[in-house]
């Protein structure tokens, strides 16, 4: 509008020091990945990012295929906080990242992700401040918006790019030309964040981790910090009585020994926290604000995420199966993974078939395939034995 256009810019959000403000937003990624079975389009994937506004530095970041959620702003904080060299070791890096430390205040939007209880609180827990943009405000999460637009240019040499616009993409099939898995982009993703940590930025005339280097005496961030505490303060919650059996979440029963205490302790009920990604432990909140960490009560139950939980039950209902869920749930998961397994090694046989067919025409030779070759004697003792596996 023009009101907009030509209105003062107001409250213009500057950080002196390291941590004293981060800012941190969602956007869909510009491209297309595929599955890592059998390499077909999944959709795009969506990033949450946090940068530093006084260095500019990328702090932290999450990619994931399920939409925004208090998960998301969960666990891209989580590695905001802690130190990188765990994630740069694993992804063969020895570029610096030196973010680390708990910020002074974090600046969202008003997603319904950033408006959660859960995640009010677990900020006033851990002292951050929170911040909303103003309703019509864009200029005060400029930060993070360039910086999305700056990973975004890059995303878009990816193949399976879908640009900016349909415009930008012309005819160019992105379906067709999906290339990446999730994790393929996650660890491109990370690298890219690395170089444009080691890049020159414009607005600072060095680069974000000089600038981190050069303030870092001011920083006023929690360095070491307690990250598993903190991950946990931001992860979903549901509130739940101490049975005898232990807690019941999901239909699901949890128990640990630190419980048993705390069996009929009149009517309150104590808050629980999860993680979707794998629901085989849960954490109680005890009366002095520490956790407690409960596994599964019926130990026969593989690890599964939430969403493979629900799946499981939704096709226990399909077949009229009867029962406790704890036991149908295991039964499905297992059955679930075989054909999985099964079905990946069939095509990875086939796959390696014609890579070898593909290989043998390719060669110009006129020396059959089978030249050479010996029946190996069994009876030779004098041969190693190597150890196998049972299966």
């Amino acid at each position: 509008m023009a009101r907009q256009k030509f209105a003062p810019v107001t409250g213009e959000n500057k950080g002196g020091q390291p941590l004293e403000l981060v800012q941190i937003d969602h956007t869909p990624a510009d491209i297309i990945l595929v599955d890592s079975f059998e390499r077909q389009p999944i959709g795009r994937p969506w990033v949450t990012l946090a940068i530093d506004v006084a260095t500019r530095l990328v702090t932290g970041y999450y990619t994931s295929l399920e939409a925004p959620s208090r998960l998301s702003v969960a666990l891209c904080l989580t590695q905001a906080v802690a130190p990188k060299v765990e994630l740069l070791a694993e992804l063969a890096c020895n570029i610096p990242w030196p973010a680390q430390g708990k910020p002074q205040s974090i600046h969202v939007d008003n997603g319904r992700d950033f408006r959660s209880r859960a995640f009010r609180s677990a900020c006033a827990e851990w002292g951050i401040d929170l911040v909303y943009r103003p309703p019509g405000s864009p200029h005060f999460g400029g930060h993070i918006e360039r910086l999305i637009g700056t990973m975004m240019g890059a995303v878009h040499l990816l193949p399976g790019t879908t640009q900016a616009s349909i415009a930008d993409k012309g005819d160019y099939d992105a379906e067709g030309q999906a290339a990446m898995t999730l994790n393929e982009f996650d660890h491109w993703f990370a690298l890219e964040i690395c170089r444009y940590n080691n890049s020159i930025h414009s607005s600072l005339g060095c680069t974000p981790v000089a600038k981190w280097e050069a303030l870092s005496e001011q920083m006023m961030g929690d360095i070491p910090f307690e990250t598993e505490a903190f991950r946990v303060s931001f992860l979903p919650s549901e509130l739940r009585k101490v049975r005898r059996d232990g807690i019941h979440l999901f239909q699901i029963r949890y128990w640990s020994d630190a419980l048993a205490g705390r069996i009929g302790r009149g009517d309150g009920k104590v808050v629980v926290r999860y993680d979707p990604r794998d629901i085989s432990k849960i954490w109680v909140e005890l009366e002095d604000g520490r956790y407690v960490e409960a596994r599964y009560r019926n130990l026969e139950i593989p690890p599964a995420s939430l969403w493979e939980y629900r799946e499981a039950m939704r096709k226990a209902r399909a077949l009229g199966k009867s029962g406790s869920n704890e036991l149908v749930l295991a039964e499905l998961i297992r059955q679930q993974r075989q054909i999985e397994a099964e079905s990946r090694g069939l095509t990875k046989a086939e796959r390696r078939s014609r890579e070898r067919k593909g290989a043998l025409e390719g060669a110009n030779s006129a020396v059959s395939t089978t030249e050479g070759l010996r029946p190996v004697d069994t009876g030779d003792t004098s041969r190693p034995l190597f150890k196998v596996e049972r299966w």
